[in-house]
């Protein structure tokens, strides 16, 4: 975990669109970092997943108030804020990105990740990485990982699995939030967001 106590934000956006292909991250990722090329060279960026609605076609459906999140270091804060009003080409979707707001991180006990990508074989391993990680970070507190998922990207699959990390100090789950875990940012894997209970059953 890097040791750059520089400030870490998100950025908040409107979007608006219908549907979009069930693996659509590697695509998004894709598509933000057109307009804003900087990003896939910040260590700290991340792209939060987006909140979409499952369907039986292979696609999801984007909820009417769907937002579309970017984690950023605070001196990018108003680069990244030039995505207001960018269309952004989704596979074979189109994303109309709205106003953004800046919000900083907020300190919480308990933090969530809907995915951390690793290359561990089980859930075994995964739980040992994890453990190395805090260690290795300095940070004190317990964890519970969820089943792993498959993502697609450039024809091969990532392995990932929820992870709920709770009992963090405030500076801690900044310091967690601000750096993330493992690799994949820009396709939404380790993006820590403060959590109210942990259900990692999906």
């Amino acid at each position: 975990m890097p040791h750059d106590d520089a400030p870490v934000v998100d950025l908040v956006f409107g979007l608006h669109g219908s549907s979009l292909p069930a693996e659509h991250a590697e695509a998004l990722a894709s598509a933000v970092a057109a307009w804003l090329p900087w990003l896939p060279a910040e260590p700290r960026a991340r792209i939060h997943p987006l909140r979409t609605a499952p369907t039986t076609q292979g696609r999801v459906l984007l909820a009417r108030r769907a937002r579309l999140a970017l984690r950023v270091p605070g001196h990018r804060r108003d680069d990244g804020l030039a995505l207001q009003g960018r269309v952004l080409e989704v596979a074979d979707a189109r994303l109309e990105v709205g106003s953004g707001s800046v919000r900083p991180l907020a300190a919480s006990a308990t933090l969530y990740a809907q995915c951390v990508a690793s290359e561990a074989g089980d859930d075994r391993a995964f739980h040992d990485e994890i453990a190395r990680w805090l260690d290795a970070s300095g940070v004190r507190c317990e964890f519970i990982s969820g089943r792993p998922r498959r993502l697609a990207t450039g024809g091969r699959e990532i392995r990932a699995w929820g992870l709920a990390l709770h009992g963090l100090s405030p500076a801690d789950s900044l310091r967690v939030q601000g750096a993330g875990c493992g690799g994949h940012r820009l396709m939404g894997c380790g993006v820590f967001v403060p959590h109210k209970a942990i259900a990692l059953g999906a």
